[in-house]
């Protein structure tokens, strides 16, 4: 049996109303978390992201001094051919001149490699970071949801934010339901160092 999607959504807000009804009758205490509202409000986020971008602005660099050389060589290379090809010089010197422009092209087809890698290199070492840096953060904010829920003993939580707004899990939410946001966040900024 193939479903489409307004089917598919029909039946889940169906199961989904059937789950809160079933729910209610048994006591069930529900609540919701803005996971990305978390994120963002999370002091570590500022400070991980700040080490994130300051990693990012030294391989920058780097690749910026990288770059600076190969235009060096292409500048001296273009002087290097201007000689070669200037029939007012001796023919020694034109030879010399055109020897040193094909070994500085080899030096500077290896230089734009080396860029290459490095650039690859760099993008793949933030990308690697960064998504080091969510999961550890999440899992943090994880951990604050759970001591509050056991707290609280809450049955259910929903987060808010994750799931793309048309296959959203949460399809009504009354002011009954309790918004752990709030508390979570507290929990997170509780030993965040003061200015």
């Amino acid at each position: 049996m193939k479903l489409n999607l307004p089917t598919l959504l029909t039946l889940t807000a169906v199961l989904f109303a059937a789950f809160a009804v079933d729910a209610s009758a048994q006591g069930i205490k529900i609540a919701v978390v803005d996971m990305q509202d978390a994120l963002n409000r999370y002091y570590k986020t500022d400070v991980e992201v700040g080490k994130i971008n300051a990693m990012a602005d030294e391989k920058r660099k780097n690749i910026d001094e990288r770059q600076a050389a190969y235009q060096q060589m292409t500048d001296k290379a273009m002087e290097l051919d201007k000689t070669a090809r200037d029939t007012l010089l001796s023919e020694d010197k034109r030879k010399a001149a055109l020897q040193e422009l094909q070994a500085l092209i080899q030096e500077r087809d290896a230089k734009a490699k080396e860029i290459q890698d490095a650039q690859r290199k760099a993008s793949s070492e933030v990308m690697q970071a960064r998504q080091e840096m969510e999961a550890t953060l999440v899992g943090e904010i994880k951990d604050a949801v759970n001591a509050i829920v056991e707290a609280e003993g809450h049955d259910l939580v929903f987060d808010k934010s994750f799931l793309p707004k048309a296959n959203k899990a949460i399809l009504y939410t009354s002011e009954n339901v309790v918004d752990l946001t709030e508390g979570v966040v507290s929990a997170l900024n509780a030993g965040a160092p003061t200015n």
